[in-house]
């Protein structure tokens, strides 16, 4: 679904109508004005004197209905066909700025789970940014052209929305006691990810192709993250000795970054190598032999159970996963 929105109009040619606009700030350095459209949450027009642009931003389904829970491709046209009745202002010729688009998903644990065994891969040239305050909650990931955000959605609904809001929530499918995580793009430069660096008009987020687009590249933006793996759990208590939980968490980290199961048990060698004279060589034989049998109990998992791929592609209604 659309979220955030940033498109504006160059060379506007219709009067602008300012009936249903409040005007909130007026900048003599910047040469703007900013107005302010009612709803639910407000939609901002900003008027760009010095470029002669006319600039429509904010979040559309918080305008509309007071939230993101879900938000169709219906209501963003019923949304903007509004606003350009209402200010005879054509934005749908607008240029996109920027803008957000993702989807809410149920998991079965909690979400913070899944945001702290994500990370971007390697060759990507993806910078991992998080605020300390929100404690594992909401993570992205950022290049140039692109952000990633992860967040858990159903603890903003809790701790941001009113009662009488939460209560029209959970009208539309909300339930508090499940768990809801959010995974969005948000194009800081749509043209050059989307459109091989030819201008968008905010048109184009209405049309059935290009929300198609979207689907596919939502998928194609997550593959540039990769879920933890996992080390397979023995069944058995025994295995269960101290040593090995220092053995599995050891292993299950390096893994994740980028080590193999042979690398991580050289590295343990090695470990067992740098004591020197302080132990024999029996000594040491008898230490590896104990690190062998221990590493030979750990098999990494085929599949990460963080792995949102399924669960992004049912949600945008995508019966296989793109190339």
């Amino acid at each position: 679904m659309i979220d955030f929105i940033s498109a504006t109009i160059f060379g506007c040619k219709g009067t602008i109508n300012f009936t249903h606009l409040q005007l909130e700030n007026q900048s003599s350095k910047y040469n703007r004005e900013i107005y302010a459209i009612k709803g639910c949450e407000d939609m901002k027009i900003v008027i760009l004197n010095n470029t002669d642009g006319i600039r429509l931003k904010g979040s559309v389904p918080y305008f509309f209905q007071g939230n993101n829970f879900t938000f169709d491709r219906a209501k963003f046209v019923q949304t903007i066909d509004y606003i350009k009745q209402i200010t005879n202002l054509d934005f749908w010729q607008a240029d996109i700025d920027e803008f957000e688009y993702g989807v809410i998903m149920e998991v079965p644990t909690k979400p913070k789970e899944y945001i702290i065994h994500h990370s971007s891969k390697p060759n990507e040239g993806l910078t991992k940014e998080e605020k300390g305050r929100d404690k594992g909650r909401f993570r992205w990931w950022s290049d140039k052209n692109v952000s990633l955000k992860m967040y858990d959605a159903g603890y903003n609904i809790k701790t941001k929305q009113s009662e009488s809001r939460k209560q029209t929530l959970r009208q539309i499918g909300w339930e508090d006691a499940k768990k809801y995580i959010k995974f969005e793009v948000h194009y800081k430069k749509p043209h050059i990810v989307l459109n091989k660096g030819r201008n968008m008009k905010l048109w184009h987020l209405a049309n059935s192709d290009w929300e198609m687009v979207l689907k596919k590249d939502l998928l194609n933006q997550y593959q540039r993250l990769v879920p933890s793996k996992d080390i397979k759990l023995p069944n058995d208590k025994k295995d269960f000795r101290t040593l090995n939980v220092y053995a599995y968490a050891l292993t299950e980290s390096a893994i994740n970054a980028g080590c193999s199961l042979e690398e991580v048990k050289k590295m343990l060698y090695n470990a067992v190598n740098s004591a020197g004279d302080i132990l024999s060589k029996s000594d040491k034989d008898a230490r590896k032999h104990e690190i062998k049998k221990i590493q030979s109990l750990i098999e990494v998992q085929t599949t990460s159970r963080w792995d949102l791929t399924e669960k992004i592609a049912q949600a945008v209604g995508l019966n296989s996963i793109p190339n």
